[in-house]
């Protein structure tokens, strides 16, 4: 076995305590499915998935270690993701203003906000380097190569965090539904998925390397 058993155990058990913390991956999607449904909040988590994918290759092949040495990128890149998420925040907060209905996106919206996921886990510099010091704790010197392990390791927590997901989508498109048919209320579900992506950029532009 490549991956030594009880490291994977720890692995798992690690995961699902860092997977039913509430951080910036599970506000994106509970913002994108107050905003948009429950078609909304599975684009916007297949886009952080994606995006987790390419950090963990790129903590497997080290080049997440590059960006840990380099504050100049690390902080180009905070700058960029903490300027993208207050973008989004406006312009949720503009469609609040306009009246935009709530509803399930199109085919091509949902395209979209896979992308807008993607995009906001990627920019997020805190995410590579989460994964280049969480990884290497479970790899073990006598099994496989280091990054091949770290590639079987890393989707262990995007998986752990399906189920979480499920449930934050399912109470709050239940909620978003229910809501949905008032436009008092729509303007208020945009607003508050816009106060929480302008939340989540000023918290990453306030962070440091």
């Amino acid at each position: 076995m490549p991956v030594d058993p009880a490291l994977l155990l720890a692995c798992v058990l690690a995961s699902l305590v860092v997977a039913v913390a509430p951080g910036p991956d599970m506000m994106f999607v509970l913002g994108q499915t107050l905003a948009g449904g429950r078609r909304r909040g599975w684009a916007a988590a297949a886009g952080i998935y994606c995006g987790a994918a390419v950090h963990i290759v790129l903590a497997a092949l080290g080049v997440a270690a590059l960006l840990a040495a380099e504050p100049a990128l690390f902080t180009a890149l905070r700058v960029l993701g903490a300027g993208y998420l207050i973008w989004l925040g406006v312009q949720s907060l503009l469609a609040a203003w306009k009246g935009t209905p709530v509803g399930a996106p199109s085919a091509v919206a949902a395209r979209r906000v896979v992308a807008q996921g993607a995009l906001t886990n990627l920019l997020n510099p805190k995410v590579a380097l989460f994964f280049l010091a969480f990884l290497p704790q479970f790899v073990a010197p006598d099994r496989a190569a280091p990054w091949v392990q770290m590639l079987l390791l890393g989707p262990v927590l995007p998986l752990v965090s399906v189920p979480i997901f499920a449930a934050l989508i399912a109470g709050a498109a239940r909620a978003a539904e229910g809501l949905s048919r008032s436009a008092r209320a729509a303007r208020w579900l945009h607003g508050a998925a816009g106060a929480i992506f302008l939340g989540l950029g000023a918290r990453l532009l306030a962070q440091r390397s």
